[in-house]
């Protein structure tokens, strides 16, 4: 459990930048966050090195975990809602987390492929898809109460699989194994379309996102180089979103405020809360907080903010 408090009023001094839309999203670009000393390798660069290798924690598996063998001489950083694909069914991670160099930690999951239990591969390879933000957001949810439970990352399961399901049933994207991954991959072309008119700037660390005016949630990197390798991935996970809400009707804004208004609204939130220490899986700091406006958690190392994450409420 949380031992101690802080608060981020550095957030309030991010630069925000102009606005891009596509249809009912916005995109508004963040700057400012200083980079990290730490120099890490993002979990899908490694295991296209052959840097890490992932699998099942043992031959029979287990839903909740998977392990992760770091041969290389970097911390790998493993963003929250990173889609690993294979194995015995597909997952997405359940937080971010930094793992040590030459080390093998076992990482809390979620299913997001219901219906297979079955070697497709004996390890897990990277994905172009991530977790939609109603999914991470979930989850940020019910680990404000399992980590003060002291009972770890696990997540809601059966919650989780009746996201993916409402995803595949509102964007007529059947799925024979209940598969995230199948429903994205049905919508790519869409996602293409949204990509031709929201891109990241130059110097971007951080990407904010409104949906049909209101606060989708934001991703904060230590440097852009983090942030435009995670962009396309987190992009269409908050596009698909974006389609949904069109498609149920919510497409047009319902505030006066400017988006720039609404973000700045949103960091002062963020800026001002108290956040609450946890000790999370691999090294480095897990910070939480929750306003009324937003959630959400920071991963720092050693005094270094190395990804921020907040989801509208």
């Amino acid at each position: 459990m949380g031992t101690s408090t802080k608060r981020m009023e550095t957030i309030r001094d991010l630069g925000v930048g102009k606005p891009q839309t596509a249809t009912n999203l916005i995109m508004i670009p963040l700057s400012g966050n200083p980079p990290a000393a730490l120099e890490y390798l993002l979990v899908d660069e490694a295991l296209s090195k052959k840097e890490v290798l992932v699998e099942e924690v043992s031959e029979g598996g287990t839903v909740p975990e998977i392990r992760v063998t770091n041969f290389s001489e970097y911390t790998v950083l493993v963003v929250d809602g990173t889609e690993l694909v294979g194995a015995k069914q597909n997952r997405i991670v359940n937080a971010s987390f930094l793992l040590p160099p030459e080390s093998v930690t076992k990482i809390p999951v979620s299913c997001v492929e219901q219906g297979r239990w079955g070697y497709r591969g004996k390890t897990f390879q990277r994905s172009v898809h991530h977790a939609a933000h109603s999914i991470r957001k979930a989850n940020v949810m019910h680990h404000k109460e399992t980590l003060k439970a002291k009972q770890g990352y696990r997540s809601d399961q059966g919650r989780v699989w009746e996201h993916v399901a409402c995803m595949s049933h509102a964007m007529d994207a059947p799925t024979a194994t209940g598969a995230m991954h199948d429903v994205y991959e049905q919508k790519k072309s869409s996602f293409e379309e949204f990509g031709k008119k929201i891109r990241p700037v130059r110097g971007q660390t951080g990407a904010a996102f409104l949906v049909g005016g209101s606060f989708a949630g934001l991703d904060l990197f230590d440097r852009p180089a983090t942030l435009k390798n995670l962009f396309p991935k987190l992009l269409s996970a908050v596009a698909l979103e974006a389609m949904m809400a069109g498609k149920g009707g919510k497409g047009a804004s319902k505030t006066n405020k400017s988006p720039e208004e609404t973000i700045h609204t949103v960091l002062g939130e963020i800026a001002g809360s108290f956040f609450e220490k946890f000790n999370p899986v691999g090294v480095g700091e897990d910070w939480r907080y929750e306003g009324k406006l937003s959630l959400g958690k920071a991963l720092y190392w050693n005094g270094d903010l190395i990804h921020f994450s907040a989801f509208g409420k």
